[in-house]
């Protein structure tokens, strides 16, 4: 598997809920059965709307693992700045792990995750993208209360369905050669349906209950999808406007090694 590391570490509808629980409250209520951890995903627009306002939209749910989409790092027209890194700042995030998927001028453009676990390892894993931009899968390994969990963010093709699909099905042979695996992403999925060419046991946003998350279509490309061993506890879409996606939110229930 060709990857590149980078693993950058550093000291960022309906109403989401008031900090429904925060990270600290979440370990104290941690029982036997299980370990509540919340996750979300939301597509930054390379911060266009601003940073402030994207970190204040994290904070209010407080996801203790975000992954985040269209993300500069040194890039001219975002002011040279390290996205990943000073959204960690602004929402108050410990770890962080930047996805280069392109080049863009002297900088770099791709995806992010946010984490208030510790990243034990990352890699980036370019996708096939045909004649398309260029895509990437970011991989991370985090260990939640002694649970190992393979965390995986992406941005999937837009510009080709057969394309896109081919990068699900490389993606699947990777979900399926993990035990505990969350992937957080925009699928690029304006048909709902083509999720299930990602073999998962569990989508957020599914057919059958569809989140709006992409202001233009009212469209649901962007998901949380889970392996076996996480339960569904809470889930829906943040009302702040700081992209033109919406953050996407669910809180689960870890179970047990």
């Amino acid at each position: 598997m060709a990857a590149a590391l980078l693993l950058l570490l550093s000291a960022c509808g309906k109403n989401p809920p008031a900090a429904e629980s925060s990270f600290e409250s979440r370990q104290e209520s941690r029982a036997d059965t299980g370990t509540e951890l919340m996750l979300a995903t939301l597509n930054i627009k390379h911060g266009a709307e601003g940073l402030d306002k994207i970190a204040e939209a994290v904070r209010e749910v407080s996801p203790d693992i975000i992954g985040l989409q269209e993300v500069d790092v040194n890039c001219e027209r975002s002011g040279n700045m390290d996205e990943p890194a000073e959204l960690a700042r602004l929402a108050g995030y410990p770890y962080h792990a930047f996805s280069k998927a392109i080049s863009l001028g002297s900088g770099e453009y791709g995806t992010a995750i946010l984490s208030r676990y510790p990243i034990d390892s990352f890699e980036v894993i370019p996708l096939d993208s045909g004649s398309g931009e260029g895509r990437s899968l970011g991989h991370a390994v985090i260990t939640v209360e002694g649970v190992k969990l393979d965390v995986f963010v992406t941005h999937l093709s837009f510009e080709n369905r057969s394309v896109r699909i081919k990068q699900m099905r490389a993606i699947v042979k990777l979900l399926k050669a993990c035990d505990r695996y969350v992937l957080l992403g925009d699928l690029n999925s304006f048909n709902i349906g083509d999720i299930s060419y990602l073999e998962a046991a569990y989508y957020v946003n599914r057919e059958d209950r569809r989140y709006g998350t992409f202001h233009w279509f009212n469209s649901s490309p962007d998901n949380i999808v889970v392996s076996e061993g996480f339960t569904e506890l809470s889930s829906g879409v943040s009302d702040a406007d700081c992209s033109d996606h919406k953050l996407l939110y669910a809180g689960f229930l870890l179970s047990g090694k």
